[in-house]
Parts: C-alpha cells; sequence; structure tokens
C-alpha cells in the first residue's frame, strides 16, 4: 500500500488533473490524499468571515468548470454549495468555522474522484473524516489509537481517494488540524498503515534554500528526517510543525515531488553530518524574518559549521544546536551582503 498526497498547489485546472493522472498511472492498493483547490480554503474563510455567499457561487464554479462532470457528481457539488451558503450566514464560533472550512476538501474529493474514474481508474472515495481528534477547533491533534482502530476497520479499494485536513472529534464534531494539515492527514494514514508516503506539490523536493532571497538554490536529493522536523519548525516549504510527528520512529520512505518538473527529495531515517539549508525565519513576536537560519546533522561540529561561523564571526548573537544554527540579524548583518551572497555556498 502506498498514500499519495496531492497539494492544492497543483489543483488549478484541467491541465494539472491530466498532469496528476500520469502521476497515477501505476498506482495501484493506493490511498490519495487530496487538499482543496488553490485559494479555495482561503475563500471559504473569507465567506465565513463576511458571510458573503457570493464567494460560495464563485467556489461552486470554480469546481463544476474544472473537468467535465456527471449530473450526479454536480448534483453533490450543488449540495455542498447549497449546505455552505447557509453556514456561513449562521453565528460565528470556532466549531462553524472548521466545518465550513472543510468543505474544500470534500469538493476537491468528488471532482477528483470522478475525473480518474472517467479516465479508467478503479477508484472510490470516502468523505466522512477517518482521523479522530480531539476539539481544538482549527489545530486539532489526532488520536492515536481510535484513529488507527477507525482506519484499520476500513475497507479501502484498489485506489482510494479521502480528504486531507480535516477529521472528526470523539463527539463526531468536525475539526481542522492547521494549515499544511493534509501533509499531516497523509503520515498519519502512513503511520497507521505503515506504507510509504509520495507528497506531489509544485515544487521539485525540498530545496536547500528560498530561490528568492538566495542564489544556487537546488533540490537536496536526500535529508533525514530529524532535519525535515527542525526544518518544519522554522517554516522551511511551509510544513506545519506537526506533519512528520506521527511518523517518528517509523521504516517509512517519503518522497516530495513536483508535478511540474524533474527532481524529488527522500526524507530518511539516516544522518549525514553537513549543512542542509539555509533559511530566514522570525524570532518572538517580530513580524520581520529577523533570523538566519543553518539547519543539518552535526551543525554543532566545528567541522561543520567553521565556514559559517568564520565569515560570519563569533560577535554575532547566535544559538546553536544539534541541528541548527541560528543567528539573529542585527543591523550589521543585515547590511553585510556578503553574508547574505555566500549562505548557500555553505550547504554542502
Amino acid at each position: 500500500m502506498q498514500v499519495v498526497k496531492i497539494g492544492g498547489s497543483i489543483l488549478k485546472n484541467k491541465e494539472d488533473l491530466i498532469l496528476i493522472k500520469q502521476k497515477l498511472m501505476d498506482c495501484h492498493n493506493c490511498i490519495i490524499v487530496t487538499s482543496a483547490l488553490k485559494n479555495v480554503t482561503n475563500m471559504l474563510i473569507e465567506a465565513y468571515e463576511t458571510k458573503n455567499t457570493g464567494i460560495i457561487e464563485n467556489i461552486y464554479n470554480m469546481h463544476i468548470t474544472m473537468t467535465d462532470l456527471t449530473d450526479e457528481i454536480k448534483g453533490l457539488l450543488r449540495k455542498f454549495r447549497d449546505e455552505l451558503k447557509t453556514l456561513v450566514l449562521m453565528d460565528k464560533n470556532l466549531q462553524l468555522r472548521d466545518l465550513v472550512i472543510s468543505y474544500g476538501e470534500r469538493m476537491s474529493t468528488v471532482v477528483i474522484y470522478s475525473f480518474l474514474r472517467d479516465n479508467g481508474f478503479k477508484i472510490s472515495y470516502i468523505i466522512d473524516p477517518l482521523i479522530v481528534t480531539d476539539s481544538v477547533f482549527g489545530n486539532a491533534t489526532f488520536i492515536e489509537g481510535r484513529t488507527a482502530e477507525r482506519i484499520k476497520n476500513t475497507v479501502f479499494g484498489d485506489i482510494t481517494i479521502v480528504p486531507g485536513f480535516y477529521g472528526a472529534s470523539e463527539d463526531g464534531k468536525i475539526t481542522t488540524v492547521g494549515r499544511g494539515g493534509s501533509d499531516y492527514t497523509a503520515m498519519i494514514f502512513a503511520s497507521v498503515l505503515n506504507c510509504n508516503v509520495r507528497i506531489i506539490t509544485d515544487v521539485p523536493g525540498i530545496m536547500t534554500s528560498d530561490p528568492r532571497i538566495f542564489s544556487d538554490s537546488r533540490t537536496l536529493p536526500e535529508v533525514s528526517l530529524s532535519e525535515v522536523l527542525k526544518m518544519s519548525h522554522f517554516g522551511v516549504k511551509n510544513f506545519n510543525y506537526k506533519t512528520f510527528t506521527p511518523v517518528i520512529g517509523k521504516d517509512i520512505d517519503i518522497t516530495v515531488e513536483s508535478l511540474y518538473e524533474m527532481g524529488k527529495t527522500r526524507i530518511t531515517r539516516k544522518p549525514v553530518k553537513s549543512v542542509k539549508c539555509v533559511a530566514l525565519a522570525s524570532y518572538g513576536a517580530a513580524p520581520e524574518r529577523n533570523l538566519l537560519v543553518f539547519i543539518g546533522h552535526g551543525i554543532s561540529d566545528p567541522e561543520v559549521s567553521k565556514n559559517i561561523l568564520s565569515v560570519i564571526g563569533h560577535e554575532h548573537l547566535y544559538h546553536m544546536d544539534a541541528l541548527s544554527l541560528s543567528l539573529l540579524l542585527d543591523e550589521d548583518l543585515i547590511n553585510n551582503k556578503k553574508c547574505f551572497q555566500e549562505a548557500s555556498s555553505w550547504i554542502k
């Protein structure tokens, strides 16, 4: 069995669906975890905040024009639309907010199901949440034992598509697990079923740095799970900080790959001493990104970090542990263009 996660950034139009189909041609005994279509979650939040049912109509139109749909699927999407128009006019509360924004994944699930079924895939879908969570609306955490029981008692087809991002509390209330929650959902399924994961997104794996900030950014062929956990803490690749927690200690192969170009990153349990990536992050309450962070196994080893410290110097405030070196960007460092120009060259 394999879990494949489809990111919202690659759910924009029919051309994306065709590329996704090609990625899944050899997929059997597979669970597909899907995000909402691109921007739909933000649109649902806006509709909830403003009570604007016109936004719901726009969301509905995005889905029915994505690809050719049967009357059955169109009817289901109309049902979701009408439910949403009622929900967004109700009095606001966190429980209602989670329920409203869960519809993005519900709608994308049936659209992708319809497209793949019409293209010859033996596919089924499950809308009701299989993940059991606590009752922290907006940032729920899965309850391992109850979730494992529910997933293991579910009959899956050759290919089964399930919505990411949301679950249900033990008393049946819809909860969401935080932004980036579909990755977290995929890891929960993989942990319970002890199977490998493919994360398909819009970038070719995990990169050494943000190419918009640092020159010479490239895809990392391999990183350890510990390094990815540290990266998520600092917001690298927008991973939710708890994304990979369900698979800690599991012998599970995870790959991050692009829908559009070659390149992938394999996430392993194998530690290799080297600097893997550099990023800008925020420290404390400061809204601006005021930390220059280097991440990699053994970074506290002088042989690994000596090039960084020799250029930046020890006189600047920094914190170091076994996996990261964080430098507070004071005015001197901000003005030191050489520091940023050379940062990516220290990655091995």
